[in-house]
């Protein structure tokens, strides 16, 4: 199955958070309970430095929604342009095999203040 790809604008210097619903191949949503999560944005892959995102489910993991975030100290150190990102999700109820659910670019675009 084709991992969606969702391009992304991130503003330097301000909070950033995108909730993306994921869903079973039935369309019904993903119980996100047994899953742990890891979503990384770097320059290109391969590059040896990467910004980890916060990632949390809302109140009621059985809906699917999975949001990841950060803060404006961190957005504000990110140098402006093109970033390749990926989010993966590790079940931890099957031996922790790990999906990649979503992938993307990131544009960050420079603020002047």
């Amino acid at each position: 199955m084709a991992v969606p790809a969702v391009n992304l604008v991130i503003e330097q210097g301000t909070d950033f958070t995108r909730t993306f619903s994921l869903k079973r191949s039935d369309g019904s949503p993903l119980n996100l309970t047994n899953y742990n999560f890891d979503a990384k944005m770097r320059k290109w892959s391969g590059s040896a430095g990467y910004i980890s995102f916060a990632t949390t489910y809302n109140a009621n993991p059985s809906a699917g929604k999975l949001t990841i975030s950060l803060q404006n100290s961190q957005t504000g150190i990110i140098t402006a342009g093109r970033y390749n990102y990926d989010i993966l999700i590790i079940n931890s109820a099957l031996n922790n095999v790990t999906t990649k659910v979503i992938t993307g670019q990131i544009t960050v675009n420079g603020t002047v203040s």
